[in-house]
C-alpha cells in the first residue's frame, strides 16, 4: 500500500497595508503563485509576500 498525502500546499500572496498582513488570495501551484506575486508587486506600492501553508485533505 502507497503512501497517501494527509495534506496539500498552498501558497498565500499576503499583503501590509499598514494595517498587519491580510492574505489577498491563495493559489494551488506554486508557479501561479509567483505569477501572481510578481502582478501584485507591479501593481501596488504596499508590502507584499508569498507564504507556504499545508491543509488538510
Amino acid at each position: 500500500m502507497a503512501y497517501q498525502r494527509k495534506t496539500k500546499d498552498v501558497y498565500n500572496i499576503v499583503t501590509n497595508y499598514g494595517y498587519g498582513w491580510e492574505v489577498e488570495c491563495t493559489e494551488d501551484t506554486y508557479k501561479e503563485a509567483k505569477q501572481r506575486l510578481k502582478e501584485y508587486r507591479e501593481n501596488t506600492s504596499a508590502q507584499v509576500k508569498l507564504e507556504k501553508k499545508r491543509e488538510r485533505l
